[in-house]
């Protein structure tokens, strides 16, 4: 049976509503002893999606900026084998993982309709959103009864629940800002089914009301700075640009100066977000007593003790807040330790300049009392990985993205276009994962949701962009396909598109 040309055109999108589906999960404490084999499905099945398209419609040279990604491939992989002694199935693996993000992910959104882009990204904004009300539900339950466990795998520790004076719920690690991105994607869904132009039934109004209210609490009892920090940057992003068109269309400025408007109510919107989260922490801390003067039990698989911010009485009907600030040591500094990391990774940068190490060449580096997983910071990561060389492809690429979008976000404002604020709502998003990973390693490397959703949704802000500019490499497109006819003619007698 042939696959229908409709179903050749969406099977990259099916890719990414399975790979979001298997991605969060592996998030999860109880999956990580087989996260690793989940994903290897995903990477066979990206590389066969890779080489169909090599083969087929080769959409991975149409994409912006493309020759740029293609050269930081080229020289990835070679730092993966010269380092070959160290790491080397994990850098093979992270080096795989990445060419499905860029080569795949990235360039399957040129070419498509924005009607297209918007029914995909209201699917995979929709699976995100409800798998996050799910999993934040949860460790919301899990903050009220104080639930606590911990469980080692391999020579990494978890918590779930509640530790250390903050919210891990099901999540390995609260850096990973599942529900501060959940907060973003909402808004940018309500967005997308505006452009669509439809209303919001009431049930699924609801279900948004109820997964915001719910992701929030669970973001500001994780107590995540970088989390916090990269909400007040979609923030920002999403108020400004909003605000500048309408103050655009009501006072009939020009963009720049309807932009710094917005800018002024974007720094207010950041203050009143970060007054909110205050209050809802302080506020939120009292409901694990107000549970337990309901007649509610506490659960501490591995401490049984009475947690310290009870009452030593029995005077149950006494109302306390849990203890919110995290145990940070005072060798750790502001930045929690980070500065240690940048510092060595600056040092091991001088030791491999060119080519460098590697994503993965340093996971048996023990430092600031946990093993080195990544360098918490993207520009310090990629120098280490991939030494000056690949550093300059990548970063050059960044440079292009960031003046191609903020230049057409400007004419945007001065355009009538229903699809606006989808275009200025994922210009947040890809902002704010763009702040986190000074913080973290965010949209390189790693095997994280977060790498691909940044580039996923890269790809589908340049479809509301529309500058109908052709690209320079639909030449190398044109000269390759005609290399390929040459060939086919070669070995059968006839032309290519001959039946």
């Amino acid at each position: 049976m042939k696959i229908s040309g409709k179903a050749k055109d969406s099977i990259v999108f099916y890719y990414k509503a399975v790979l979001l589906i298997f991605l969060i999960p592996t998030l999860l404490v109880p999956c990580v002893s087989y996260c690793y084999k989940l994903m290897f499905v995903m990477l066979g099945a990206g590389a066969l999606l890779l080489l169909y398209d090599l083969f087929a419609k080769r959409k991975f040279l149409k994409a912006r900026g493309m020759f740029w990604l293609i050269c930081f491939m080229l020289v990835f992989a070679l730092s993966v084998v010269l380092n070959f002694k160290t790491g080397f199935n994990l850098n093979v693996a992270s080096w795989g993982y990445t060419a499905i993000a860029l080569l795949l992910l990235y360039p399957d959104s040129f070419g498509k309709t924005k009607d297209r882009s918007l029914f995909e990204l209201s699917v995979l904004n929709g699976i995100f959103i409800a798998m996050t009300a799910v999993l934040s539900t949860i460790s919301m339950g899990m903050f009220i009864i104080l639930y606590h466990k911990e469980v080692l795998f391999g020579d990494q520790k978890y918590a779930i629940g509640w530790s250390q004076n903050r919210l891990f719920g099901l999540y390995s690690n609260t850096g990973y800002m599942i529900t501060a991105l959940a907060l973003a994607i909402t808004v940018l869904q309500i967005a997308v089914i505006r452009a669509k132009g439809k209303k919001i039934g009431v049930p699924y109004g609801v279900f948004l009301a109820y997964t915001s209210v719910v992701n929030f609490m669970s973001m500001c009892m994780e107590n995540a700075k970088g989390a916090f920090i990269s909400l007040f940057a979609f923030v920002f992003v999403a108020v400004m640009f909003s605000a500048a068109k309408k103050i655009h269309e009501n006072k009939n400025l020009s963009a720049v100066k309807a932009s710094l408007t917005g800018a002024l109510a974007a720094a207010l919107s950041v203050a009143v977000l970060f007054g909110l989260i205050t209050v809802s922490r302080k506020g939120l801390s009292y409901l694990p007593s107000i549970y337990r003067s309901l007649g509610g039990e506490f659960y501490f698989e591995d401490t049984p003790e009475t947690p310290d911010f009870l009452p030593e009485d029995d005077d149950s009907e006494k109302i306390v807040g849990v203890e919110i600030d995290r145990n940070i040591g005072e060798n750790y500094g502001l930045f929690t330790g980070r500065t240690v990391i940048w510092k060595f990774g600056l040092e091991e940068f001088k030791e491999k300049p060119i080519f460098g190490y590697g994503p993965q060449s340093h996971r048996n580096v023990f430092i600031v009392d946990n093993y080195l997983r990544h360098f918490h910071n993207i520009i310090i990561q990629t120098m280490v990985s991939v030494g000056a060389v690949g550093s300059f492809f990548i970063f050059v690429f960044f440079a292009i993205m960031v003046i191609y979008l903020l230049k057409n976000i400007f004419l945007h404002i001065e355009k009538n276009d229903k699809y606006y604020y989808v275009f200025a709502l994922l210009l947040a998003v890809l902002a704010m994962l763009a702040i986190n990973s000074m913080a973290e390693v965010t949209i390189l490397f790693i095997t994280r949701f977060s790498m691909f959703i940044f580039w996923m949704y890269l790809g589908y802000i340049q479809v509301f962009t529309d500058d109908g500019k052709k690209l320079k490499t639909d030449l190398i497109t044109e000269k390759i396909d005609l290399l390929i006819a040459n060939i086919y003619n070669k070995f059968t007698g006839k032309s290519k598109d001959e039946k």
